[in-house]
């Protein structure tokens, strides 16, 4: 029973064996011809790819070439067609009438004239020539004035010193150097050690403000290292014109005309008295505190103490002591006391209504001198037109100055008179209350009986 059973298993293995060889070999078969597969396409790749590279290449090279010989093409197409346009001109000119050639010429002196007044305007602009210089040049002169100033924007570019005659303003040439950068300009007189900024108008180099010390050293700087702080117009030329309307105190007030004089007059006289005034003021002696006090200790003291006590006091205090300690009854030194008030209150308010008086009067004048500029500025305008506004605008600031100069004069005026009357009350307020203290003292017999 166990040799029939184990025969049959064996077989079985030996055919599963034998399978399995197969099997195994066919599969060693099949992978051999699958990388002999890859390599063939593997190259056969590469072999195309090598063939479109050189494809591409040759591609290339026959495009530049064409493109060449198409752009040789055309630029001789375009020779041909200007000839071809030039010749048929020819033609049409030998075929034309008289009509015909008037009116092309009349084309052409339009253009002439169009392209003129195009480089006058242009000229004009940039300040190479006026309009009127304009005119009367021949075209030709005209393109040399925009050929130089071209070349003077290319040297713009790169700037650098030139040395150029300076307009000063005492109205004299003088020789110095000068830088432009863009719209701005500097002037430096190296010898003299001034500079400042400078503007240029019909090729003349006008010196337009003039530099301190500080910004004056800069340039020199500049023009002697190449390297230096400097100091120019943000504003560009805002800052010159304000330069140039800048006035002198003299020039406002001959502007002014005739209503400057009692103005200027008034001011002088409030001027005078307010310092008069203010010194004699200021040399009043000053008043002894607790003079009635003093007085009744003194009296108690004897007759030396009130003597030393009458030798301390000055000035309008002296006089209403003398008044108090004479021999008289009490009315007759009540009304004393009351009039030598009244004194010395005309002594310290005399000529304070002067100074009130300038301080009203002068902004009244000025307002007349104002109505009188105004109506001879209106005036003008009905003569003339008012289509110049800088005209009316000049006229009305003219006619103005004579306000702001009685403004001027009675502001100060206003306070020096408020200043001292504050003074004067003060001073007559102690006055008053040493009269009312020294009017309760006891008369001379009542003083002896004490």
């Amino acid at each position: 029973m166990s040799t029939c059973f184990r025969l049959p298993v064996s077989l079985c293995a030996a055919r599963s064996l034998g399978l399995t060889v197969c099997l195994a070999f066919a599969a060693a078969t099949h992978a051999a011809d699958l990388a002999e597969v890859t390599r063939q396409l593997t190259g056969e790749i590469r072999q195309a790819q090598t063939q479109l590279s050189n494809t591409e290449g040759q591609i290339s090279r026959e495009r530049a070439q064409f493109a060449q010989q198409l752009n040789k093409a055309q630029t001789r197409v375009l020779e041909l067609r200007d000839k071809t346009a030039a010749t048929r001109r020819l033609a049409d000119e030998k075929t034309l009438g008289l009509s015909q050639i008037e009116s092309r010429l009349s084309v052409w002196q339009e253009q002439s004239r169009f392209q003129k007044r195009l480089l006058t305007g242009f000229l004009d602009k940039v300040g190479r020539q006026n309009a009127g210089e304009a005119k009367a040049a021949d075209f030709t002169d005209q393109l040399n004035q925009l050929q130089k100033y071209v070349e003077m924007q290319a040297a713009n570019l790169q700037p650098a010193w030139q040395a150029r005659q300076i307009l000063l303003a005492d109205g004299q040439f003088a020789e110095g150097m000068q830088l432009t950068l863009g719209p701005v300009q500097w002037f430096l007189q190296p010898v003299q050690k001034t500079g400042g900024l400078s503007a240029t108008s019909n090729n003349i180099s006008t010196a337009r403000l003039v530099f301190n010390s500080a910004a004056t050293d800069g340039l020199m700087r500049l023009h002697d290292h190449g390297e230096g702080a400097i100091t120019f117009d943000p504003t560009l030329t805002r800052v010159l014109k304000l330069a140039d309307s800048q006035e002198s105190l003299w020039e406002q007030l001959v502007k002014g005309g005739f209503w400057v004089i009692p103005i200027i007059g008034f001011g002088l006289f409030a001027g005078i008295i307010a310092v008069s005034k203010g010194v004699y003021l200021y040399r009043l002696p000053p008043l002894l505190p607790a003079l009635t006090l003093q007085v009744r200790t003194a009296s108690h003291s004897g007759s030396d103490a009130l003597a030393a006590l009458r030798k301390q006091v000055k000035g309008a205090q002296a006089e209403l002591l003398d008044i108090a300690l004479a021999d008289q009854n009490q009315v007759h030194r009540d009304e004393q006391l009351y009039a030598c008030l009244l004194t010395w209150r005309n002594k310290l308010e005399h000529w304070l209504g002067s100074i009130a008086l300038t301080a009203s009067v002068s902004p009244l004048l000025g307002l007349v001198g104002t109505v009188s500029g105004m109506i001879t500025t209106f005036k003008l305008m009905t003569v003339f037109g008012s289509s110049d506004a800088n005209t009316v605008s000049a006229g009305i600031s003219e006619a103005m100055i004579t306000t702001k100069l009685g403004l001027v004069v009675a502001v100060p005026a206003l306070i020096a008179h408020a200043l001292m009357t504050r003074l004067v009350k003060n001073r007559f307020s102690q006055l008053e209350n040493l009269a009312v203290e020294l009017s309760q003292l006891p008369l001379t017999g009542e003083r002896h009986d004490t």
